[in-house]
């Protein structure tokens, strides 16, 4: 891919950061098979065309493709709740791209330059307990604790718990369920955090 013929969002000399487009299609696929395996939607035969309409649509989240300066695919890096106060960014890497320092770099990159669009707040960091690298990177960089909430799926389970009961299924069907959704032993809480200006300014 020729990124030169592009136009940087923002860049620091070793990343490049550009307004995802049809271009980052097959990277950003691969990205997403290394983060949820053979299963991600982005794979489907049937929705496959539909998930990346969502990527690169107009939508409040906006996605970003981040480049080194050897012109090589890293990962993407997003703005979601553009318009509000404390809008949230995510980042994922490729494999081969993570524990080399690039997300600190990114992110602060990329909020220095969002916010020079638009004042903010501060801007959400969301990070799994199952993330523990994630979190150790994110805190290094001096990002404050907010709390925790839930997990999605945590929300999903609980909601279909409640529609379960409420429906008075039979015991047995309660309990398959309760089977499946005990098989993670560990419980994963969403930890957040704010990154404030003087981080990254």
């Amino acid at each position: 891919i020729n990124i030169m013929k592009r136009e940087i969002y923002a860049s620091d000399g070793k990343y490049m950061l550009f307004q995802i487009s049809d271009d980052d299609r097959d990277s950003y696929v691969e990205l997403h098979r290394q983060l949820s395996g053979e299963s991600t939607l982005f794979l489907n035969p049937h929705c496959k065309d539909m998930m990346w309409e969502q990527v690169v649509g107009v939508n409040e989240d906006i996605v970003y493709s981040i480049y080194d300066n050897n012109g090589e695919y890293c990962g993407s890096i997003e703005l979601q709740n553009y318009d509000s106060d404390t809008p949230e960014i995510g980042i994922d890497l490729l494999e081969g791209k993570r524990n080399k320092g690039i997300a600190p770099e990114v992110v602060k990159l990329f909020a220095r330059r969002t916010y020079a669009e638009r004042k903010v707040e501060y801007f959400l960091i969301r990070i799994s307990s199952k993330n523990k690298h994630s979190k150790h990177v994110f805190e290094k960089m001096g990002v404050v604790f907010i709390g925790t909430t839930e997990s999605p799926f945590d929300v999903i389970m609980r909601n279909c718990k409640n529609v379960l009961e409420k429906m008075n299924s039979n015991a047995s069907v309660q309990d398959e369920f309760e089977k499946y959704i005990c098989i993670d032993s560990e419980k994963e809480v969403i930890y957040e955090y704010k990154l404030i200006p003087e981080l990254f300014l």
